[in-house]
């Protein structure tokens, strides 16, 4: 009798975690690369740029609040990667997924970020499409990166010659809150269906880092062995491809 009660129990805390589990899965913790503020402002000029400076946010709306942004003028015959640039960083993005930059500009067009590892460049761009408007974009980082040494951001990638910039202030672009973070919105049941992602290696943290389980390639989270808390759960797939997540116990 206590053997059958005992798994009753378990199968009902079993299916309760699953459940409850589906909706309290959320974005790990995000790293603040610049704010404009007091984190990230010495942007030097990148491409033909003369500067780029620190100002009073142009417009404060619901997508950014904030009181300062960078900003850089681009003439129609500077180069296509105008903008800023940001060295000695460490950015170990293993933890992270996805980097998230604001723009604001007079005109559409695309943004573009370089990121470099100190052995190679990649590139990952974003189509701005809210002229007058301060716009939330966001860039996947490409596998391989590594640690970022080095971050570029080109506020207005294009042709100036097949796209020129409008006359007056539409040639001031700005940026802000750059952010690095592990983007959950696109796959939020990783954690749940790792056969489905090829998943080689799940690793259970304690909030602390503490190390409490380590599974093989397509093994189940076992949700039942993880007492009442709230715990990271790092995923590795096949390309070696990280995710974290947060995953709350909570029977």
């Amino acid at each position: 009798m206590k053997i059958n009660n005992l798994k009753i129990s378990v199968m009902k805390r079993s299916i309760l975690l699953l459940v409850a589990n589906m909706f309290i899965v959320t974005m790990f913790s995000q790293l603040v690369i610049s704010n404009g503020e007091d984190i990230g402002t010495g942007w030097w000029p990148a491409g033909s740029a003369g500067a780029v400076d620190t100002w009073d946010n142009p417009l404060k709306d619901d997508v950014n609040g904030t009181n300062k942004a960078m900003t850089v003028w681009i003439n129609n015959g500077d180069a296509d990667y105008t903008g800023g640039g940001m060295g000695g960083l460490s950015i170990d993005v293993s933890p992270y997924n996805t980097i998230s930059v604001m723009v604001f500009k007079q005109i559409a067009g695309t943004v573009r970020l370089e990121l470099q590892n100190g052995t190679n460049n990649f590139f990952v761009t974003a189509n701005y499409n809210s002229p007058g408007a301060w716009q939330n974009l966001k860039f996947t980082i490409p596998a391989g990166v590594g640690t970022i040494a080095t971050l570029l951001v080109a506020p207005h990638f294009e042709n100036y010659v097949t796209n020129p910039i409008p006359d007056g202030e539409a040639h001031r672009m700005w940026w802000d809150q750059v952010v690095v973070y592990n983007d959950t919105t696109t796959g939020i049941s990783n954690v749940f269906d790792s056969k489905k992602q090829n998943i080689v290696k799940t690793e259970i943290y304690s909030l602390n880092g503490v190390l409490i389980d380590q599974l093989g390639a397509n093994e189940e989270i076992p949700y039942t062995r993880l007492s009442k808390g709230i715990f990271l759960v790092k995923q590795t797939d096949n390309n070696g491809n990280t995710s974290v997540s947060k995953v709350s116990v909570v029977f």
